[in-house]
């Protein structure tokens, strides 16, 4: 039997787990637009950018330029805006757009849009939120339960 090697999620700080969860989420959604799951795929990228958001504020140095409430933290499109508000992102219907798009998918299955474009925006956006870049091969192959 194959040993696998797991880490110990209860030592890490949140930051480091929103970290290691937007860039699961991220590889996840692009293997399953490659495997033409489309649906999931997007539906990953999406988790990749609400974990994102929280790794940003949860980083101390990050924090301080932003004025957040504890309502902000679980209301995504808040919090969206006032990444917007604090200059990290430029165009404040970014997220709104992606909203609709995992939404439509969800709900009405057969929703055309360009799947290459919204990876496009949503890496951009990971970028700017210095999830991206990273080296894929520190995660690890099998997937961890901590997201």
């Amino acid at each position: 039997m194959p040993q696998h090697r797991f880490m110990d999620v209860t030592k890490m700080i949140k930051a480091e787990v929103a970290l290691m969860c937007a860039r699961l989420y991220l590889r996840d959604g692009k293997s399953y637009l490659r495997e033409g799951s489309i649906t999931a795929g997007i539906t990953a990228l999406y988790d990749a950018i609400l974990f994102a958001m929280h790794y940003y504020i949860a980083e101390p140095a990050y924090r301080a330029s932003i004025n957040l409430n504890s309502d902000d933290l679980w209301d995504h499109a808040a919090l969206y805006h006032k990444l917007v508000k604090a200059g990290i992102f430029d165009d404040p219907h970014t997220f709104n757009h992606l909203s609709l798009i995992v939404e439509r998918l969800l709900w009405q299955e057969s929703y055309s849009f360009e799947a290459n474009s919204v990876l496009a925006e949503v890496e951009k956006m990971l970028s700017k939120l210095g999830v991206m870049p990273f080296n894929e091969f520190i995660l690890q192959s099998e997937s961890i339960a901590v997201c």
